[in-house]
C-alpha cells in the first residue's frame, strides 16, 4: 500500500509498553491463582455451556453487521448486510491478531475500495460505532453495579459509573445532535473556504466527517441503531453468562452485565495483541467480585478469552478467505481513486 505512511519513529514503545502490561497482568493473576485448582476448574467445566455462549456471541455479531449495514445506507452507500459481513468480521480478526486495533484501521481505509464506498463515510461509521458502543457499555456498568447488592463495591464507585453514563449520553447526544451544523461552520471558515493552505485538509475532512455523523444519526436511524446497540451488548453478555454458570459461578443477568462491561472495558488498556493480560485480569476480578472463588474466576478468565478471541479470529479469517478482493481492491485502486472525502 503505497499511501499508507510509514510508522513513527518511536512507535515500537507503545508495543514495549503493551507487552510489559500484558506481563504485569498475568503475573498479577498467577500471584493469586494456584495452577492446580485452575486447571481441576477448567477441566470440570460443563461445556455444553460454551456452546450457548458461542450462539449468543454469533447473534451479537449478526446484529454488528446489521448496524454497521443500516449506518452505512443512511450516509448513502449502496450496499447490503451480505456485503458488510466480510470486511466487519475481517477487520475484528485483524483486531485480534494486529496490536493498536490496526483492524479497525484497515476497515475504515483498506476495505472501503472493494465495498464501493467512501473512506470518510465508513470512518464516520466507525467512529459512531464505537461511542455508541462505549456509552453502552458505561450504561451496563451501572446497571450491573446497581444490581449487584451483595457484592462489596464501594458506593463512589456506582455514583462515578452513573455519572459516566448519564454525561457521556449527554455528550454523545449533543455531538449527533449538532454534527451537521458543526459541519457547516467548519466549512465556513476562512481556511477552509481557500481551499490549500495546511488546514484546509483536515477542515474538508472534519467537515465530511461530522456530515457522516448527521447523516447516520437522523432520529429514526440513531433510534434504529441504539435498539439494535443495546440488542448486541445483550447477546454478548449471554456468552459470559453461560461462561459463568459452565464454571459453577451463580450467574444472573445483571452479573453478567457487569462482567461484561469491566472485562470488555479493558480492552481499551494497551496491551499485547489479543487483549492478553488486561482482559484476563478484569474479568477475573469481575467474577471475584460477584462470588466467585479464584479458582473458578481464574477458569473463567481463560474460557470466555479463549471464546470471544478464538470464534471472532476462526470467523473473521474464513470471511476474509472467502472475500479475497478486499485486499486486492486496495492494491489496485490508486490513492486519487479512495479519497477520503
Amino acid at each position: 500500500m503505497s499511501d499508507v505512511a510509514p510508522p513513527r519513529k518511536g512507535g515500537w514503545m507503545k508495543h514495549v509498553f503493551g507487552i510489559v502490561v500484558t506481563l504485569l497482568c498475568v503475573a498479577l493473576i498467577a500471584s493469586r491463582v494456584n495452577g492446580a485448582e485452575l486447571l481441576d476448574a477448567i477441566e470440570h467445566f460443563y461445556w455444553p455451556y460454551l456452546g450457548l455462549g458461542i450462539a449468543c456471541l454469533a447473534a451479537g455479531y449478526c446484529l454488528r453487521v446489521l448496524r454497521w449495514s443500516l449506518m452505512l445506507r443512511a450516509a448513502g452507500a449502496l450496499v447490503h448486510f451480505r456485503n458488510c459481513v466480510a470486511p466487519f468480521l475481517g477487520s475484528i480478526a485483524l483486531n485480534n491478531v494486529l496490536p493498536l486495533r490496526m483492524g479497525d484501521l484497515v476497515r475504515a481505509l483498506v476495505f472501503p475500495a472493494a465495498m464501493g464506498i467512501s473512506r470518510t463515510t465508513a470512518t464516520s461509521s466507525l467512529v459512531m460505532e464505537r461511542l455508541i458502543d462505549l456509552m453502552t457499555l458505561l450504561c451496563s456498568l451501572a446497571i450491573g453495579l446497581l444490581a449487584i447488592r451483595s457484592a462489596a463495591i464501594d458506593p463512589l464507585l456506582v455514583q462515578s459509573a452513573q455519572t459516566m453514563a448519564v454525561l457521556g449520553g449527554a455528550a454523545l447526544t449533543l455531538c449527533f445532535l449538532f454534527s451537521g451544523r458543526l459541519a457547516s461552520w467548519l466549512r465556513s471558515l476562512p481556511q477552509a473556504q481557500k481551499g490549500s493552505g495546511r488546514l484546509a485538509a483536515p477542515l474538508a475532512t472534519g467537515a465530511d466527517l461530522l456530515q457522516g455523523f448527521d447523516a447516520m444519526s437522523r432520529p429514526r436511524v440513531l433510534s434504529l441503531t441504539l435498539l439494535i446497540s443495546m440488542l448486541v451488548w445483550v447477546c454478548e453478555s449471554g456468552l459470559f453468562y453461560f461462561v459463568m454458570l459452565g464454571c459453577g459461578v451463580a450467574a444472573s443477568a445483571p452479573a453478567a452485565l457487569l462482567v461484561m462491561a469491566i472485562a470488555t472495558l479493558s480492552t481499551l488498556v494497551p496491551s499485547s495483541p489479543g487483549y492478553v493480560g488486561p482482559f484476563h485480569l478484569a474479568a477475573f476480578t469481575a467474577v471475584a467480585l460477584v462470588g466467585g472463588t479464584t479458582a473458578q474466576a481464574g477458569s473463567y478468565a481463560v474460557l470466555v478469552h479463549l471464546a470471544l478471541w478464538g470464534a471472532t479470529t476462526v470467523a473473521g479469517a474464513l470471511a476474509v478467505w472467502s472475500r479475497p478482493e478486499l485486499f486486492r481492491a486496495a492494491r489496485r485502486a490508486p490513492s486519487a481513486a479512495m479519497p477520503l472525502n
